[in-house]
């Protein structure tokens, strides 16, 4: 069996186009025959089937992929271990012992006796109570509750069932704000069109046209300041746009939460204008607008902008 793994340093790739190297590995009866490190020269998916192909990989043992490159690497009949996470040294074991499976370094290893045989899903099973019974008719505390939608393996969800979660905690499926309710009807409708050929941008105007939106924000991070521009310009031709920059009110050196970095060379002081998702938040309030949309703030700025 030839395995291939891309690497990235010292452990799988996040991605398996993202890689600096695949790893070849030949096993036999559970023994390395092999083991070459080849390095890829582009981050392509052509290029890594093409060294698959090349090396006649059996199957590719990766982290992340998307569903086109699954396809298309099935179609050349190349088996695929997904979801791995771990080192070289791991991995290696792994295949040794004949225990590499899909979410391996992620997740254990499903066990049939932890799987809730009701439904199929890897749900555990409820902890016993005294005298033998089982709680499962009790509600389960939110701290108690395991919820792992990614190892679920049944997903009675997307043919319309309920899963054993809300079954046994009973949460309301809709809410009862009719605000919400318009948005979770506008949003589904662009979700039913055909084919789903809209592009984010387009969805986003034909749901706020849907909702009768027409004052629109747009929180965006000042290193975007081209992609918040072309998304003003297009907004603008249906609504009134206000686009308002992470760097507003100027939070100068000598605000508490700006920075002050020290050039080591020349001893001057270099300003730092800190992010002020507070600030778009309260501007954008001001303005009244009917949605805010949020360009590339950095991770932290985005959720102060959202409570704000």
């Amino acid at each position: 069996m030839r395995y291939g793994i891309p690497l990235l340093g010292n452990r799988v790739a996040p991605r398996c186009t993202c890689a600096d190297s695949v790893l070849l590995v030949v096993l036999k009866r559970n023994r390395v025959s092999t083991e070459e490190n080849v390095a890829l020269s582009s981050h392509s998916l052509f290029n890594l089937i093409e060294l698959l192909s090349d090396y006649r990989v059996d199957t590719l043992v990766c982290c992340g992929i998307s569903r086109e490159s699954k396809e298309f690497l099935s179609a050349k009949n190349v088996d695929i271990i997904d979801n791995v996470s771990c080192t070289v040294e791991e991995i290696i074991e792994a295949l040794k012992r004949g225990s590499l499976y899909p979410g391996f370094g992620f997740t254990a290893k499903p066990e049939s006796e932890s799987v809730h045989h009701d439904t199929g899903r890897n749900i555990p099973m409820p902890a016993e109570v005294e005298g033998g019974e089982s709680a499962a008719t009790d509600v389960v505390s939110d701290k108690d509750l395991k919820v792992d939608c990614i190892s679920c393996r049944d997903k009675v969800c997307l043919v319309g069932k309920e899963c054993a979660l809300l079954s046994r905690n009973s949460p309301s499926p809709v809410p009862e704000s009719k605000e919400v309710e318009r948005i979770l009807e506008a949003g589904l409708d662009i979700a039913c069109e055909e084919e789903r050929k809209l592009c984010r941008l387009s969805e986003v105007i034909y749901f706020c046209l849907e909702m009768k939106y027409k004052r629109i924000g747009i929180a965006y991070c000042s290193e975007l300041q081209e992609p918040a521009e072309i998304l003003t310009y297009v907004m603008r031709r249906f609504f009134d746009v206000y686009p308002v920059c992470c760097k507003i009110g100027g939070l100068s050196i000598d605000d508490p939460f700006s920075l002050r970095n020290t050039d080591s060379g020349r001893g001057e002081r270099k300003e730092f204008i800190a992010c002020n998702p507070r600030g778009q938040a309260e501007v954008l309030n001001r303005l009244g607008t009917d949605i805010n949309i949020i360009v590339g703030l950095c991770v932290g700025s985005d959720s102060v902008f959202t409570e704000a």
